[in-house]
């Protein structure tokens, strides 16, 4: 059964600031590794900080899909 539209906005939503929940620290930490590390040691700061990027992408990407979604409900043009 089909959703309405309203509330597939607030799923995507909510789903993309689950993925940048889980991501963000990730990143964070992974820069923190980077930075204390010696030279040797960088690409597994680097690794981690990679890692924890990629559900940062996929929650943005939710949630600018979610904006336009609700954008172009609201029949106005975009440009």
């Amino acid at each position: 059964m089909a959703q309405p539209p309203a509330q597939q906005e607030r799923k995507l939503a909510g789903s993309g600031g689950r993925f940048l929940a889980v991501g963000a620290p990730l990143v964070v930490i992974g820069v923190i590794l980077a930075l204390v590390l010696d030279h040797n040691s960088v690409g597994i700061g680097v690794a981690i900080a990679v890692l924890g990027a990629i559900p940062c992408v996929v929650g943005l990407t939710l949630m600018l899909s979610a904006g336009v979604n609700r954008h172009a409900r609201k029949d106005r043009p975009f440009a």
